[in-house]
């Protein structure tokens, strides 16, 4: 009797345990840190997403969205983000993203109005706002093991009037597939397809993003030299302009712009190439500015214009070390390197991935949030917030 009484009671607390986390905490209370040697403001596994309009910090943890407003220190649960039916169900718990080493579950976008568009198990889904309730309006054509990730995280794009553009993001192996830009015209209630690449001219999507700028719609993908391709539309994809391809230099998967130049790290494990490129508005022709060790994934800028790269760790022959590294950019053109975290899971396997620090979407805010993603001295996915003074 008393040992079916203490069964009972440990079946109970694992419900109790499973039922919390699937819910997650109403707050996450951020704390006064250090990170890389720079005071910072951090909380346990939460990845950043983008900022809105009004300066909230927009991030997730598993399925859960948060939300964290300019001037708080508190992010705040909004909402769940549907998974269907399929074990990427089990994303909705924090043992599952530990045992797989898998804390990036969606990408997350907030339209003009402020509906929330998401991609989560291969299902694109919306939400209309407070009080309204998820809809699945598509299902990716490319996703899961052994096909793809689906979206990016820079490869999803929504515009102030309420569109909203996603690239796919698969493996593509043989090349043999058409590779599309899909837009939405309504918040993300319905999905076309805006662009289409065709089979061979490139591997997948690696960006997009507006040019505050100019108002063009940007365009990054990969991966070998011929597909690797910088370019820009500004009739809503009827066509696009590339600036670049046919090399290493043109690979990236997130640009900065100036008003006189674009600025981006290759994504590459090219020893001559890889570094940190600038291309002139003006007269067109690219310079590259800095040489790094190893391939660049994320990049910003903050209001004074010192911008930031983050350097990742993906096994490319150009890496020194297993370190992570920011490196920032000032606005003079002075350069300093960040040693950062050193790569957990490198070997191949269920819990392999790339060591990351994950930037936001969006840009030209007065903080940088990160995400560690694979790295020893920190939880999985932990989120870290810089203030641009750290920078200077």
């Amino acid at each position: 009797m008393i040992l079916l009484i203490l069964i009972i009671s440990f079946l109970l607390g694992i419900l109790s345990y499973l039922v919390i986390d699937y819910r997650g905490p109403r707050k996450i209370a951020l704390r006064p840190a250090e990170a890389f040697n720079m005071p910072c403001l951090r909380a346990k596994e939460l990845i950043v997403q983008e900022f809105d309009r009004h300066g909230t910090i927009w991030a997730s943890r598993g399925l859960l969205l948060y939300s964290k407003k300019e001037n708080e220190d508190t992010f705040r649960r909004v909402t769940h983000v549907p998974a269907g039916f399929s074990y990427f169900w089990l994303n909705n718990f924090s043992l599952f993203r530990k045992f797989t080493n898998k804390p990036e579950c969606m990408e997350v976008s907030i339209t003009a109005r402020g509906d929330i568009c998401a991609m989560a198990n291969g299902r694109m889904w919306h939400l209309p706002g407070p009080g309204g309730k998820f809809t699945e309006s598509m299902r990716l054509r490319h996703f899961g093991f052994g096909v793809g990730r689906g979206i990016l995280s820079n490869g999803i794009l929504s515009m102030e009037d309420g569109t909203i553009y996603f690239g796919e993001y698969f493996r593509n192996p043989q090349r043999m597939e058409k590779v599309h830009i899909y837009r939405s015209m309504d918040h993300g209630l319905s999905w076309d397809v805006a662009y289409t690449f065709e089979p061979g001219l490139i591997r997948h999507v690696h960006s997009l993003q507006l040019d505050p700028f100019t108002g063009h719609l940007w365009v990054c993908t990969g991966d070998y030299d011929h597909e690797a391709i910088i370019a820009w539309s500004d009739n809503g994809l009827k066509d696009i302009q590339q600036i670049g391809t046919g090399s290493q230099t043109w690979r990236t998967t997130q640009l900065v712009f100036t008003k006189d130049a674009v600025y981006w790290g290759s994504d590459t494990g090219s020893v001559e190439l890889a570094g940190i490129y600038r291309w002139d508005r003006n007269s067109g022709e690219v310079n590259r500015i800095y040489k790094s060790a190893g391939g660049i994934l994320f990049s910003t800028r903050f209001p004074d214009g010192t911008m930031v790269f983050s350097v990742d760790r993906e096994g490319f022959e150009n890496e020194l070390d297993r370190k992570t590294r920011l490196i920032m950019l000032k606005k003079g053109g002075d350069v300093s390197e960040v040693e950062a975290g050193t790569w957990r899971h490198w070997k191949r396997g269920l819990k392999y991935s790339f060591a990351m620090l994950r930037f936001p979407r969006n840009q030209g805010f007065v903080s940088l949030p990160l995400s560690v993603i694979n790295q020893k001295e920190f939880a999985g996915g932990e989120l870290v917030i810089f203030q641009n003074a750290t920078f200077n």
